[in-house]
């Protein structure tokens, strides 16, 4: 297979008047607020591992992502210069009404997105349908709290390993990457910085 076509989520300017601006367009702002998974240490220790492999075997110039980086998207928030406080108060209390148990991820593939510049990933294999429903469930909840969200139940659950100009067809891993996710967070990711910064845990109680 080739480079793979990734679905972003849409989202539709909040119920309290403040619009975040689209990741689409040419400007970002220095907040990305959004709700991810992190790997565990030795996955995420694993996963930096694997990138250097197949920047290796694949012959990518650009550089792995940091291990504090990696992360699995669940539902974007936003893009802002200065976090709206009424914006950040809907999103924890939207986070903190999801019930899920802990579920195990496995990666087993490895692909080039296209998102512009291609973006190297593992695709979710177990797991998957959790993590569409931990999305699922974000959303209604944010819908709940009059922040307007579109699901986008053809998502592809993948971690970035790095990004590169050159593609790397769909490659079935020797040694699957594998964690239980246990928690999530919300990830204020800031731009041009290599910098995230987790504003709030919640555990995965079911």
């Amino acid at each position: 297979m080739g480079t793979q076509n990734q679905s972003e989520f849409a989202f539709g300017p909040p119920a309290n008047g403040m619009q975040p601006s689209r990741s689409s367009g040419p400007v970002h702002k220095p907040c990305n607020v959004y709700f991810a998974l992190r790997p565990d240490e030795r996955a995420a220790e694993e996963a930096r591992r694997l990138a250097g492999e197949l920047r290796q075997r694949f012959g990518l110039r650009e550089r792995a992502r940091p291990k504090r980086l990696l992360h699995v998207s669940l539902c974007h928030l936003g893009e802002w210069d200065e976090i709206p406080p009424s914006m950040l108060f809907d999103g924890l209390a939207a986070a903190a009404a999801v019930r899920m148990r802990p579920f195990k991820l496995t990666f087993r593939r490895a692909v080039s997105f296209r998102q512009g510049k291609p973006a190297l990933v593992l695709r979710a294999d177990e797991g998957r349908q959790e993590i569409l429903a931990l999305h699922a469930q974000l959303a209604l909840s944010l819908m709940n709290r009059g922040v307007s969200v579109r699901v986008q139940p053809k998502l592809e659950p993948h971690m970035t390993l790095l990004y590169d100009y050159r593609s790397v067809p769909e490659t079935i891993l020797a040694e699957p990457i594998a964690w239980t996710a246990k928690s999530f967070v919300l990830i204020n990711s800031l731009t041009g910085e290599g910098r995230h910064v987790d504003i709030e845990e919640w555990p995965l109680l079911g």
